[in-house]
């Protein structure tokens, strides 16, 4: 994804932390039992049986925006934090406590630039649990296969994603925070995989790299409930093998 190579690593202190937990080791606790707790990630375990392909003529529904069921509400930042910032905190728990106040300041950093740029830079909405989605198998793609994932599928892939999402329309009724939850903490989790991986290959460090396919790996199992191995990105969508 270009949004990476774009301007995330341009932050200096969210490309620099990225450095040092590469350096110090893999001490993120992103286990699949937390990122199975999501809502919308236990929601696309069956997107093997039940999500149809996308195509790739798929033209725009003219959905507004804030009306899509989709949609997770604006989310701000003021003086360098989000007004509602439970999944960065959620996430920065996940870090060793010495950390913690590093990792809230750059996963509210890569967050809020995701959401100043992805819809310039690949036409797909912002603030979107579908975006938040795609973000994080982007995410485990970059961590499993130690490469960025291809650009050209972003957005087929979050337009076949929303629409399987809005089929289930009983998750998404007045349910603003759980929705701005997942998309934080599948933004957060999924940029920052794929500055790792960047870092990772940086290095050249077999070990890291074994140890980042594993991180990636548990994303494929909590969301999809598949190996990696089994999905393909193409350009219109998800595809199972």
């Amino acid at each position: 994804m270009k949004v990476v190579s774009a301007f995330f690593l341009a932050l200096s202190l969210a490309a620099s932390q990225a450095h040092a937990w590469t350096s110090e080791g893999f001490t993120i606790d992103f286990n699949e039992q937390w990122l199975r707790q999501d809502a919308y990630n236990r929601a696309m375990t069956q997107a093997k049986k039940d999500m149809k392909p996308g195509t790739s003529t798929a033209k725009s529904s003219g959905r507004s925006v804030k009306t899509d069921i989709l949609w997770t509400g604006a989310q701000r930042v003021v003086n360098g934090r989000f007004i509602d910032e439970q999944a960065i905190d959620e996430m920065a728990q996940r870090f060793p406590p010495e950390q913690r106040k590093q990792a809230r300041q750059a996963l509210t950093q890569i967050v809020g630039s995701f959401n100043d740029n992805v819809e310039k830079l690949y036409g797909v909405p912002k603030e979107n649990v579908a975006t938040g989605v795609v973000a994080l198998l982007a995410g485990g793609y970059a961590a499993y296969y130690n490469k960025p994932f291809p650009d050209k599928y972003v957005k087929p892939t979050v337009e076949q994603v929303a629409a399987y999402l809005r089929s289930k329309p009983e998750l998404f009724e007045g349910k603003t925070t759980e929705k701005r939850n997942s998309y934080q903490k599948g933004v957060g989790v999924g940029m920052l995989l794929q500055m790792l991986q960047q870092e990772v290959q940086k290095s050249g460090k077999a070990s890291d790299a074994a140890e980042l396919k594993q991180v990636g790996a548990r994303v494929y199992r909590a969301v999809l409930s598949v190996e990696p191995d089994n999905v393909e990105f193409t350009s219109t969508g998800i595809k199972f093998r």
